[in-house]
């Protein structure tokens, strides 16, 4: 005979069963809050986000928190208009929000309005000091600005804050790269890395440092990394390719340049594999890769330039000196491109002709 359940476990029982529309709402939560790096795709985290803003039972500060992370991945997939308006409600909601304005100045920061992002970036630490995120937020505005001096201090204060912050360590590597200071970049990339071994974009960036100090065949292998660890990254093959050639292995240059234009064509990935080809004297297939730089291009100086000098092994001066001017006309103060066209107008005057 099957013994009765009490009343008061009955009712404990009944408590704990959770109902659909609460179960989805939870679901709904995790994944409206799912970090950029998870499985979760920026369109499901827009869904998950909409279906709570929607709900609307939140709490002022409840809402903002959907408003932000919705905003935050519409930013992952360019929809700025969107981002701009969910963080802007969000501040109106919570104006105390210091989140808020850390993900508004990333995106004021990938549209290039440099100032506006500094100043949310500023407000981010203003209302949480203790952010280590926002302090790696106003850096990277600042190391955009080329004030690196200013983004380092706030990488380092992120850095204390939390001192396992891999991507504080990356970005204020990039710091002292662009300051010039490459071996305190590579001490702050082998600490990204430690930290953080599947960081494919701090051995891209420490690779770049070794190049500096003309360390190509240790470039060379932390291109390999990154390659190994995100093979869609068209720049990791581009720099790889940029190593070899300084090793003056053309070949394996052209097969990365090469792979780096089938992920995605871009001008300088072309300028980059006609300047390989013109190393190893190929100027017909040069300048068709120039040719095709400047098609997709036509304000790429380098390509101009280097399309000038394929022209003038072929002896061809008057198109070498026309690709040379253009060059200039691009940019005025190209010096390798005014040298280039001096040194034409030159050999003409010696041999009577006009420049």
């Amino acid at each position: 005979m099957r013994q009765a359940i009490p009343s008061v476990v009955a009712a404990c029982l009944l408590a704990a069963l959770v109902s659909p529309a609460v179960a989805q709402g939870n679901a709904n939560a995790n994944i409206c809050a799912a970090p950029a790096e998870s499985p979760v795709t920026p369109e499901q985290r827009i869904g998950a986000c909409s279906a709570l803003i929607k709900a609307a039972r939140n709490t002022p500060e409840d809402l903002a928190a959907a408003l932000i992370h919705r905003g935050s991945a519409y930013w992952t997939i360019d929809k700025m208009k969107q981002a701009y308006a969910d963080f802007d409600r969000a501040i109106g909601l919570d104006p105390d929000n210091g989140r808020a304005f850390r993900e508004r100045a990333n995106a004021f920061r990938s549209d290039g309005k440099l100032d506006r992002a500094l100043a949310d970036a500023t407000e981010a630490v203003r209302l949480n000091p203790k952010d280590a995120t926002a302090h790696d937020v106003r850096g990277n505005v600042l190391n955009d600005k080329r004030e690196y001096d200013r983004a380092i201090e706030d990488y380092s204060q992120a850095l204390q804050l939390d001192p396992q912050f891999s991507m504080a360590f990356r970005d204020r590597g990039a710091a002292f790269y662009f300051n010039k200071d490459y071996e305190r970049a590579i001490k702050d990339y082998d600490e990204a890395i430690r930290i953080d071994s599947r960081s494919d974009r701090a051995y891209s960036n420490r690779a770049a440092a070794y190049e500096k100090l003309g360390k190509i065949d240790k470039a060379i292998a932390d291109d390999d990394e990154a390659i190994k660890l995100d093979a869609t990254v068209p720049e990791y093959f581009d720099n790889r390719g940029l190593s070899y050639a300084k090793n003056g292995a053309y070949d394996r240059a052209i097969i990365d340049f090469t792979q780096a234009i089938r992920i995605a064509p871009k001008a300088k990935f072309l300028t980059n594999r006609g300047n390989a080809w013109q190393s190893k004297g190929d100027l017909d297939h040069a300048i068709a890769d120039y040719n095709r730089a400047i098609r997709m291009d036509p304000t790429d100086a380098d390509a101009w330039n280097n399309r000038g000098a394929a022209w003038r092994g072929k002896g061809d001066i008057d198109r070498a000196m026309a690709d040379y001017r253009e060059a200039l006309r691009i940019n005025p103060k190209f010096e390798t491109a005014a040298e280039n066209l001096e040194a034409l107008r030159l050999i003409r005057a010696k041999a009577g002709r006009q420049p």
